[in-house]
């Protein structure tokens, strides 16, 4: 798996700054990510690419330890320079490779500060212990003494592929064996692309307040989805013609289901059946395909209209009564009792008891 190591070595916090200008830069996250994903993959062996002209030793020193780490076999190649802190980071290749134009220079670290002589002294503390810290992965891959290697780092050293090999900084020199001679250059000026701090700052308060951007970004997203939602379906016609077999599965599953729930809801239809509403039952089972709930209500709507209608009749039979003239047979003589009326009534009709 290859790890690039291009531009300014920066920290993890300032990454987002130079994605966003597009400047090339190497954060200790970024690789970390890289290392992750090879680990998960059972990647046993990195390719570090470097061309860049250094940046925070601190960040250097994290992706260091990083590749240090890394459990298989880590290729450095240094394609163009590696100066500064991006030396310290080339120095955890397992083994180095240098192109024949490249360049790899070492030096002390430095700092900007300000105030009194105690503060000088502090700084200066400060920075001798960093220069000890470098010294160490020097160390490590060259063999050299730390008094051996003040010297270079004190005279900011240039080291072309042939030089950096012969001082052990490297293992081999690429292409190596096609190229007859290798060419010294003078030292170059070096531009190592950081960004200066208050350009970092103005624009993270700008991206933290672009409201617009993130907006507008969510919608493009939420635009490409929805776009592959569209492609993604498909319709029965295209599933049929496409896959057949998959077509007559979920066809049969849908049918089994679909003649289950009608059996059920048959079943429930008949649970609620009584004389008299054969009519409703009829058209609900075969007819309309209603709930046992609907039908249910259906039957009780029913019910109430016969109730009211047969209601009406009761009240028209009973208005007509008022019409009717009792003859004098059906009445009462002068001091009879009603009981007596009723029993010679009956007695008339032959069906006393008396």
């Amino acid at each position: 798996m290859k790890i690039a190591i291009k531009g300014p070595i920066i920290s993890d916090g300032d990454q987002r700054v130079y994605d966003w200008f597009g400047i090339p830069a190497t954060s200790p996250d970024k690789v970390s990510k890289t290392i992750d994903s090879a680990i998960r993959n059972n990647v046993n062996e990195l390719t570090v690419v470097i061309n860049s002209g250094g940046g925070s030793v601190f960040s250097a020193s994290e992706i260091y330890t990083e590749l240090k780490k890394f459990s298989g076999k880590v290729k450095v190649e240094i394609v163009g320079v590696a100066a500064s802190a991006a030396s310290v980071i080339a120095m955890a290749g397992s083994t180095i490779e240098m192109s024949p134009t490249g360049q790899l220079m070492i030096h002390n670290a430095s700092t900007s500060t300000w105030g009194d002589y105690r503060e000088m002294d502090h700084t200066s503390d400060f920075l001798q212990k960093v220069n000890q810290s470098i010294m160490n992965a020097y160390t490590v891959k060259t063999g050299k003494r730390s008094d051996e290697l003040k010297m270079l780092m004190d005279a900011e050293t240039w080291m072309t592929a042939q030089e950096a090999k012969e001082s052990g900084f490297i293992d081999s020199i690429m292409f190596e064996n096609e190229v007859g001679a290798v060419a010294s250059t003078e030292r170059p000026e070096l531009i190592n692309g950081v960004l200066p701090q208050e350009v970092i700052n103005k624009v993270r308060e700008q991206l933290a307040n672009d409201k617009t951007t993130a907006v507008v970004n969510s919608a493009t997203q939420q635009n490409k989805k929805d776009e592959s939602e569209v492609k993604s379906k498909m319709t029965i016609e295209e599933l049929k013609a496409q896959n057949p077999d998959l077509y007559n599965q979920v066809f049969n599953l849908g049918k089994e289901d679909g003649v289950s729930a009608e059996r059920k809801r048959i079943q429930e239809i008949e649970d609620i059946s009584s004389p008299g509403n054969e009519e409703i039952i009829n058209k609900a089972k075969f007819e309309t395909g209603a709930t046992a709930a609907d039908t249910a209500m259906e039957i009780l709507k029913a019910q109430k209209e016969k109730g009211a209608q047969m209601q009406n009749a009761i009240r028209k039979d009973a208005a007509n009564l008022g019409n009717i003239t009792p003859t004098p047979e059906a009445t009462p003589a002068a001091g009879e009792t009603v009981e007596d009326f009723a029993d010679n009534l009956l007695n008339s009709m032959g069906m006393g008891g008396k």
